[in-house]
């Protein structure tokens, strides 16, 4: 079991809700502080909710809800160096979240991204750290957990709705560049493996890439269509031109990930893992069976009339193909699409 002065979480949702309430909870534990977007959500989190994350897992029915009491800080109070800072905000929240505290980001202080999509850390290498010497530690997570914030009157009820796992790696300070993997973590990722119910394992970037891809076919198949035409998951499974739709999104973006990332050019261990059916089976399997109920999270944005990460998602698919002189026309009209929807329901609200 590890000690370290301090761990940063930025994005007080389900999943910044789980993982500080994992975190804290192990032997010799960091501190733990939840960073909130401003006075005001801060003096709610203590005033109202004492203070205190409270998790039920769901999938244990019979095991009483968990508690667990954290710091807290807006950009207003906080004023001591980040050490560790983890961030799980929504892709497009990430440079404005970020701002606030980059007077107290250096060098020496390690990043761990944990959200869905693919950019942010292009975007933040150019606009925020474009200098390589400048840039912090940087790290990403994949995970599989399922966590939503459940509305309550006076708790701050994160609940745990499905187990699976959490994939970490170091970053290249310069993504063209390929880095040796070191196997030793830093302490901060080590917490994270201690905390036994995040399931957490930390591997080489290339390792972590495809298991990075994988998830994003999921996305950029069942997240769109669902927020387009409106329905649950396990709906597409009885529509007939679902098959030729996926298979058009994944082959482009398969195709331009292989064209475009170096870590994948002439990688047939990756070729053999992102084939293009098997990816497909897996949408299907992971998307339309095993969260046949589920409402994805871009379709419950759209119906709430939020912005969406159909950028960082389809729309990575686009940017990445158009920079490097190629077509990612399924993904662009499914990009062009979300957005027609979302707009038209706003107009209409």
């Amino acid at each position: 079991m590890t000690k370290s002065g301090s761990i940063h979480i930025l994005g007080c949702g389900a999943i910044g809700g789980l993982v500080g309430y994992e975190v804290s909870t192990i032997k010799s534990a960091p501190t733990i502080t939840l960073l909130w977007r401003n006075q005001q959500r801060l003096n709610n989190f203590i005033e109202k909710h004492q203070s205190t994350v409270t998790l039920n897992r769901l999938f244990k029915p019979d095991e009483p809800a968990l508690t667990s009491k954290l710091n807290a800080a807006s950009p207003e109070t906080l004023a001591a160096p980040i050490e560790n800072l983890i961030v799980t905000t929504k892709t497009y929240q990430t440079q404005a979240a970020l701002k606030p505290y980059l007077h107290l980001i250096s060098p020496k202080t390690n990043i761990l991204l944990i959200q869905n999509g693919l950019g942010v850390v292009d975007e933040l290498y150019r606009d925020v750290w474009p200098q390589v010497e400048s840039r912090p530690n940087m790290y990403q997570g994949v995970t599989g957990h399922g966590a939503f914030i459940t509305p309550h009157e006076t708790d701050f009820v994160v609940s745990h709705a499905g187990y699976a796992d959490m994939n970490i790696a170091k970053l290249p300070r310069d993504l063209n560049v390929t880095e040796q993997f070191d196997p030793e973590p830093p302490t901060f990722i080590k917490q994270l493996i201690d905390a036994k119910d995040l399931n957490t394992k930390y591997m080489p970037y290339t390792d972590l890439l495809l298991i990075q891809l994988k998830k994003f076919m999921v996305n950029a198949c069942i997240n769109p269509v669902t927020a387009i035409v409106n329905c649950v998951n396990g709906e597409l499974i009885k529509c007939d031109n679902v098959q030729e739709l996926f298979m058009d999104i994944i082959s482009e973006a398969v195709d331009t990930f292989f064209a475009c990332i170096p870590a994948l050019k002439g990688n047939e261990a990756a070729a053999k893992f992102l084939d293009k059916k098997a990816m497909y089976d897996n949408v299907m399997n992971v998307g339309t069976v095993l969260n046949v109920k589920n409402s994805s999270s871009m379709r419950q944005d759209v119906l709430n009339l939020r912005d969406t990460e159909i950028d960082y998602i389809n729309g990575f698919v686009v940017t990445l193909a158009e920079k490097n002189g190629l077509k990612a026309d399924a993904n662009k009209t499914v990009r062009n699409f979300v957005k027609l929807r979302l707009s038209l329901d706003r107009s209409r609200s």
